[in-house]
């Protein structure tokens, strides 16, 4: 793959240097030691038709089966060609984060069940640790419920071998809200059993009973012995109803019936996000970009998406394997919305790991300065648009520069471009650290 930035603009040394006054900075996916490009450019300047020229420009020239996946917020990527889908809560297409990797050593219903806690954890109000233990259960349970256990590795895939009355399906995170739902009804009300119930109206017998002892209350003594009569039928009534054997299992496991409820109430807003639905999007199989407007969603929602989808794009080229070429683009705009200092960020991951797996990343911002050094020295590519001066003194320590050099930008017209590449004596560009580069030379 191509991608023609420009005509370059030398100095009487560069000149001397490469031999050649006529030479265009060109981005060849063969010559780079990996594929991800970080591009830094504030309002206005151009960063949309960049990126769409980008895309444009691998799509034509690969030589090799390619996919690029557009992660549009604003959803102004327009690129001709691209097959298109847009997520709203109105819309029935979406993601399904429960989806279980059946490997052996990187999957199972314990790592689906972090990956999804985290997930939320990271997007927004972040789950106490009473919640967490909760959802924790009710995930579980609803894995368990659909054949999948967390101590079974031979349960993770779909085709496990045994025959059913009906097919084996993942859960979704509508099943999640009708379990949970369900769960909570049962603590509430004891379900299709009384156990839940009794066992609760026991607890509150054996309360009261307490209080009066600690109040030293002159109720008469018929009054305490109606109490401890009322709390051995209810024990009663809760020993005659036990089904399963794990009812008071299930009542120490949910906690509460409060947190079991705050627990419903984060899966329920998590349904009517507009995110997650039982169909997967209707892409075009045999377009080569696929766009995911993402503009109807609020700021919270697009998190989510993006780390679940990156969260399923990662674990599907780990799959793939090793792989010489690039195989596989994501485009990420709006990128910094999405980082912070966690090593363990989807995206710092991605960009550490996943270049032997053919995938590569495409990441917009206003400013380098909102990513880690640890991402910005694993970033091949780096392109200057023009950014704004506040970032300049950062921006020239990070990227070794000079305010001259961001002083020379004109946005649309010229901009900066590094890019390491691998040893090409017959590139006289790779000579070069920082490209001072004409895009519409």
């Amino acid at each position: 793959m191509e991608v023609d930035l420009g005509r370059l603009e030398l100095s009487a040394n560069q000149q001397r240097a490469v031999g050649n006054n006529n030479i265009r900075s060109v981005w060849r996916s063969q010559d780079v030691i990996n594929g991800h490009w970080l591009i830094a450019g504030g309002s206005g300047v151009g960063k949309t038709h960049t990126i769409r020229k980008i895309v444009e420009s691998m799509a034509a020239t690969t030589q090799h089966d390619l996919r690029i996946h557009v992660l549009d917020v604003h959803g102004d990527i327009y690129i001709p060609g691209a097959s298109e889908v847009l997520f709203s809560e109105s819309t029935t297409v979406g993601l399904n984060p429960l989806i279980v990797d059946p490997d052996r050593h990187t999957g199972g219903v314990r790592k689906a069940i972090q990956n999804f806690i985290s997930t939320i954890n990271k997007s927004g109000r972040q789950l106490g640790d009473r919640q967490e233990a909760v959802l924790r259960a009710v995930l579980e349970d609803l894995y368990q419920a659909n054949h999948f256990y967390v101590d079974k590795p031979e349960s993770w895939t779909l085709n496990d071998g045994i025959r059913r009355k009906f097919p084996k399906k993942y859960p979704n995170v509508e099943d999640l809200s009708r379990w949970a739902y369900f769960k909570y009804k049962q603590l509430y009300m004891g379900g299709n059993s009384k156990s839940a119930a009794a066992l609760d109206r026991v607890n509150k017998e054996a309360m009261k009973i307490q209080r009066q002892c600690k109040e030293n209350s002159a109720e008469s003594d018929d009054t305490l012995a109606d109490f401890k009569n009322k709390a051995i039928d209810a024990y009663t009534e809760y020993v005659s109803s036990i089904n399963t054997g794990r009812e008071l299992e299930d009542l120490l496991k949910y906690d509460s019936k409060t947190t079991l409820k705050s627990v419903l109430d984060r899966i329920d807003n998590l349904k009517n996000s507009g995110i997650f639905r039982n169909e997967e999007p209707n892409f075009n199989p045999n377009s080569t970009v696929w766009r995911y407007k993402l503009n109807p969603l609020s700021a919270d929602e697009k998190k989510m998406f993006v780390f679940f989808k990156l969260k399923e794009l990662y674990d599907n080229a780990m799959k793939r394997g090793l792989c010489d070429h690039i195989c596989e683009v994501i485009v990420i705009d709006e990128c910094n919305r999405f980082m912070d200092n966690d090593p363990d960020n989807i995206i710092s991951l991605m960009a550490n790991e996943i270049r032997k797996f053919g995938t590569a990343l495409i990441c917009a911002s206003q400013s380098f300065t909102h990513f880690t050094e640890d991402f910005l020295g694993s970033v091949a590519t780096k392109l200057v648009l023009g950014i704004d001066e506040y970032y300049w003194p950062k921006t020239t320590k990070q990227l070794q520069l000079k305010t001259e050099n961001l002083a020379w930008i004109i946005p649309r017209e010229r901009g900066l471009v590094t890019i390491k590449r691998k040893t090409n004596p017959l590139d006289p560009a790779s000579k070069l650290k920082w490209l001072f580069t004409h895009f519409n030379k």
